[in-house]
């Protein structure tokens, strides 16, 4: 049998998404969830599976009784007082608090279950199988007698708390909340309960949470993250053409290590800070991009901006395409372009293997070296163009092409159109007995 999910665990997997923007119908940690699908990411993140929706989750796990109320266990609520239906779903999160994404417009927050409004709505709690609790861990209390200590000093208080004594007053918001606590000599229950109302707690995750304090608690060890975080900032930023900004560095390495990044988060970041080097060049990463688009691109007889390939690289650096996309918008864009070829293009020729004869024959008739056509160049564009009688596009046969040079000024100026023309006098003469 799995190891049973401790409820403080869900909780705080949950809280790390305090903030998240509420999204009817959705269920992404990151960009937007409703009630039931917050509750479901939550339990889903630790291998259990329940309903979609409010009304299906209320027929999980077991009935708990409001008295009996653990950490972890889902509270339901209808829309109106004294309802029956759930129309809400809520974590409970121990000291009359609950976790959920209230409405459009609101983000996940902790809330007081405690508060007039739910206590009229409240329809049942279910403790979903496969969760446990130690034995009245975070149990409901609407009372406050359970929550009081034995007097103690304030650095005493702090050091119960979890916090150190300095941070508590260096912040304006914990401490008016720290001031009442030592006057109440709360419990640590019962501050961290209080805590998480402040807008320093709503305002920042959990690691940004854990950062602060210890960049006013243990500076050194924070100041040491900071700079093997710039240093890593660098080294990515060198790898994929990004040019950050001297004065950007000592934000962003503060910023990745407050938010806690990942590499792929990261990276995303820095892609905003690909951009041209003095030479109008790409470097790292994007610079090879750079190459292998353009160079594609020409390929494919299709223009494509600076500016273009700047934003396509940014997107490549930050996850948000590949370079196989990029390639696959240019093969695209050439079938619009030519679209009498659109099956050898699919096939995986380009428009340069495509106008290669065309460019071959140009090269011999007109005496021009090979390098003086490729597909952009209006005597071959013209070819690969041509349009029928009912105007659709067909492109010129060779043959047709041929003749068509051989009727332009440009050949007449060639060695062979002299000789084919000497030829075609001295035939003429021989035929009226003029010449031998």
């Amino acid at each position: 049998m799995a190891a049973a999910i401790s409820g403080d665990d869900l909780l705080a997997f949950g809280e790390q998404y305090i903030g998240t923007p509420y999204v009817w119908g959705g269920t992404n940690l990151s960009s937007g969830v409703d009630c039931s699908g917050l509750m479901q990411q939550i339990y889903k993140h630790f291998g259990i599976s329940i309903p979609r929706v409010t009304y299906d989750q209320i027929g999980q796990g077991q009935a708990v009784s409001m008295d009996k109320l653990q950490v972890g266990d889902l509270v339901f609520f209808s829309a109106g007082p004294g309802g029956k239906t759930p129309d809400h779903v809520a974590m409970y999160a121990g000291n009359g608090m609950m976790l959920e994404a209230p409405r459009t417009g609101e983000k996940v927050r902790l809330t007081s279950f405690t508060q007039s409004y739910y206590a009229q709505r409240f329809v049942g709690a279910r403790r979903i199988g496969g969760v446990t609790n130690a034995a009245g861990q975070g149990a409901y209390s609407n009372t406050d007698t359970n929550n009081v200590a034995p007097k103690l000093s304030p650095q005493e208080l702090a050091s119960e708390y979890g916090f150190a004594y300095s941070f508590l007053n260096s912040n304006p918001d914990l401490k008016g909340l720290f001031n009442q606590a030592v006057s109440g000599s709360w419990t640590a229950d019962k501050f961290t309960a209080e805590l998480k109302n402040t807008n320093w707690w709503k305002d920042n995750s959990a690691s940004a949470r854990e950062t602060l304090q210890e960049q006013s608690t243990d500076p050194a060890t924070y100041n040491a993250k900071l700079s093997a975080m710039q240093i890593q900032i660098q080294q990515m930023a060198g790898q994929m053409g990004a040019a950050i900004p001297a004065g950007k560095l000592g934000s962003i390495a503060k910023t990745a290590i407050i938010s806690n990044m990942d590499e792929g988060q990261l990276s995303n970041l820095l892609g905003t800070y690909v951009t041209f080097q003095n030479n109008g060049t790409l470097g790292g990463a994007a610079g090879a991009f750079q190459h292998q688009i353009t160079q594609y691109a020409t390929q494919m007889g299709v223009g494509v901006s600076d500016q273009s390939v700047k934003n396509q690289a940014q997107m490549i650096a930050r996850g948000l395409m590949t370079s196989d996309d990029a390639m696959e918008n240019i093969r695209q864009s050439a079938i619009s372009a030519y679209p009498a070829y659109a099956t050898q293009i699919n096939g995986g020729s380009t428009m340069q293997d495509i106008a290669q004869p065309y460019m071959q024959v140009a090269s011999q008739l007109l005496e021009q070296p090979d390098s003086s056509y490729n597909v952009n160049t209006p005597l071959i564009q013209g070819a690969l163009n041509k349009v029928n009688a009912q105007g659709v596009p067909t492109g010129m046969s060779l043959t047709d092409f041929e003749n068509s040079i051989r009727q332009s000024p440009d050949w007449l100026k060639t060695q062979n159109a002299q000789s084919s023309i000497m030829g075609v006098a001295h035939s003429v003469l021989q035929n009226m007995g003029f010449s031998s």
